[in-house]
Parts: structure tokens; C-alpha cells; sequence
């Protein structure tokens, strides 16, 4: 397996196209023919864990954040980054990386914190919108099964939990063709009317010209007619955050000693009142000041994030319970899904490569 093939196995579960414009998610280094045979995830590139992947004789590093942000004005040992690409260079080992994809995602990130926190009911706090498009095109009823079928294969058809979704109706379809023509029905020069089915799916945007093609490949038509449709649509499988309800209403301080023991926080800070009584919970891994709003417009009782400021604390004062979990603490736990879905899917492949998730913290902040 190469490094390219386990990229597209991370992709398959968290496309490229969903994560922040501004981010830089994908292969960092390495070459992407090289085979694997050994991985190492890990929530940070640090010397730590270059040392264990060397150590380890790793060939790939898989991480949350990735080492390569800010375009690169020079690679030398006179910094720290440039030290680390070095060393991976110079022990043959890629890195790849998944950050706001792998957020952005059903059962990623901030699935996974809300899943720790024995939320139930999870969906997305603010679903991804102008993402999708339908494809309409139009075909002759012996050759449906096979477009539609192409279709799905490149990408459309995926409705939340559902794949292979189409809608179809019957109708009739008109043409001549001019004297160079080959039609597929009827005879060249002559006006046709022949019975076709009008057959529409649903796609991510960044799918559609893989979607045409497919549809082009087996459409027996010399001229295909099909439509694109932007869609307004909120996404049901890609957006920011989650939320969810708790089995049961308990207090903030309950919730917030609960809280402090699955994430294996050293502190929480908070604000809100610790005798409330709370059942709706909103939460997003890392950095998710932003989607207060968001939190408040769905009424949550209390929002789980990290990297607060103190005035987006006085922003929610009286308002909601929000509380700073800290940005590894809300994020390391993604590992292990990561590795577990790795893991799945070499096995399928029959192929044998190891899957090993680093024994260190890379989180750099301490309490006292």
C-alpha cells in the first residue's frame, strides 16, 4: 500500500474540499508512490514523535495538525520546522495530514468529543451550506442502472446516511440530427421523439466534473444532456461542530467534573452557574470560539470548545455555560478513530501494514 492509497483512504471519510480554504491539509512530505508498512498518528509533528517514528522505523506520519502552514521561505536546521523536515527527509518518511477535514467531518473531531461526553443524538451544530449540486441528465431507460450506478461510484447520490439516492421520472425527449450525425435511436435527418428517463442525484460540488465524466464514459448518447443545479442545501454529513443531549439533566458541576475526567484535562475553565441544571450540549474540538452563535440559536445549555477569549466569556455570560477544555484535550481523542478506520480498511486490502498511534502527549501546556 502507498503513501497516495492510505491518503485516499483518510479522503474517502474526509475530502480535501471541506476543509477551511486557508488550510493546508493533504501530503506535507514524502513521496507518494513510496509503500507503507508502518504508521504512526499522532496529533502533532514534534522532535518527540519523529524520534518515536525513527525509533519505530515508520514510514508514514499521520497527523491532526499539519507542520507545514505558512509557506516556507527556506528548509534548514536553523529552525525548528526545518530541522523536523530534515530528519523526515532524511529517514525516507512521509507525513500527511487531516486538520479542518477531518473537523469538518461526520464522526471526526467534534463527533468524537461529543461522543466521549456520552452525548446522544449527535449532529452537526452548523452544517456546511453551498457545498452540493444536483446533476440532472437525461437517458434511455435500458442504460439507467448503469449511469446511475457510475454516478454513485464517482461521488453522487449520498444523502446522509443513505448512498445510491436518485430520483427518476419518465418523459419523452426530442432531436434530429443533421446529416453527420450517429444517433442512437432513430435515423440521422429525421425528427425523434423517443421515451427517456430523467434521472437526478445529488453531489458535492467538488465532485461534479468527476461525475460528468463518469456519466460520459456510459451514456450511449453522441451528444448527452444533463444539467447542473448549485444547491443551497445544508450538508448532512460535513459541517462544524456537533451537539446532542445528555441521557439524563444533571448540573453544570456535574457535567463539568464528567467533562474533566473524559478529556483528561488538568483544568477546565468555565463560565456559568455550577447548581444549572443542563441536557443540551454543544461542542466543537479545538478552536471553536466562532460558533457561540451558533450554540446559543440551538439553544444549548452549554458549549464544550477551546482557545476562549476572555471576551467571548463575557459574550456568554448569563447567556449560556461555556467552557474551555483546552485545544489538545478536545482533539486527542480522534487518534483512536483514526487508527481503528486504518486499521479497517488495510485489512480489507489484505495487505500488511502496521497502524500504531504514539504513546506520547504532544499537548505543550501544563497547570499547576
Amino acid at each position: 500500500m502507498t503513501v497516495e492509497e492510505i491518503g485516499h483512504i483518510i479522503e474517502d471519510w474526509a475530502p480535501k474540499w471541506t476543509a477551511w480554504e486557508k488550510d493546508n491539509v493533504g501530503l506535507q512530505v514524502g513521496h507518494r508512490t513510496r509503500r507503507v508498512s508502518r504508521i504512526l498518528i499522532a496529533l502533532d509533528l514534534t522532535k518527540e514523535v519523529v524520534n518515536e517514528a525513527i525509533k519505530k522505523q515508520v514510514d508514514l506520519i499521520i497527523t491532526h495538525h499539519p507542520p507545514l502552514f505558512r509557506p516556507l521561505s527556506s528548509l534548514t536546521d536553523s529552525d525548528q520546522t526545518g530541522k523536523l523536515i530534515l530528519a523526515l527527509a532524511e529517514h525516507s518518511i512521509a507525513v500527511y495530514s487531516a486538520h479542518t477535514n477531518l473537523d469538518f467531518t461526520r464522526n471526526g473531531v467534534s463527533f468524537t468529543l461529543a461522543q466521549i461526553l456520552g452525548l446522544q443524538k449527535i449532529r452537526f451544530l452548523s452544517p456546511l451550506a453551498g457545498t452540493l449540486s444536483k446533476i440532472v441528465v437525461f437517458v434511455p431507460s435500458t442504460h439507467v442502472e448503469m449511469i446511475a450506478q457510475e454516478m454513485s461510484a464517482a461521488g453522487a447520490g449520498v444523502i446522509g446516511q443513505y448512498d445510491a439516492c436518485s430520483f427518476r421520472i419518465e418523459g419523452t425527449g426530442t432531436f434530429r440530427g443533421n446529416s453527420e450525425s450517429k444517433p442512437f435511436l432513430g435515423r440521422k435527418t429525421e425528427f425523434e421523439r423517443v421515451r427517456e428517463v430523467r434521472l437526478e442525484m445529488v453531489a458535492p460540488t467538488a465532485s461534479v466534473d468527476e461525475v460528468v465524466e463518469g456519466i460520459r464514459k456510459v451514456h450511449p448518447y453522441e451528444e448527452v444532456a444533463y444539467d447542473v443545479y448549485p444547491l443551497k442545501t445544508p450538508s448532512t454529513n460535513f459541517g462544524m461542530g456537533a451537539i446532542g443531549v445528555l441521557k439524563r439533566e444533571v448540573t453544570l458541576e456535574s457535567f463539568l467534573r464528567g467533562c474533566k475526567r473524559s478529556l483528561s484535562a488538568q483544568s477546565l475553565r468555565f463560565t456559568g452557574r455550577l447548581r444549572e441544571k443542563i441536557r443540551t450540549v454543544a461542542v466543537c474540538g479545538g478552536s471553536g470560539s466562532d460558533l457561540l452563535g451558533a450554540a446559543l440559536s440551538a439553544h444549548a445549555d452549554v458549549f464544550v470548545t477551546a482557545d476562549v477569549r476572555y471576551h467571548t466569556f463575557h459574550s456568554a455570560q448569563g447567556r449560556i455555560a461555556l467552557v474551555d477544555a483546552g485545544h489538545w484535550e478536545t482533539e486527542h481523542s480522534i487518534l483512536q478513530p483514526l487508527q481503528n478506520r486504518l486499521k479497517e480498511a488495510v485489512q480489507r486490502s489484505t495487505q500488511r501494514v502496521s497502524v500504531m498511534m504514539t504513546q506520547l502527549s504532544t499537548n505543550p501546556v501544563r497547570s499547576i
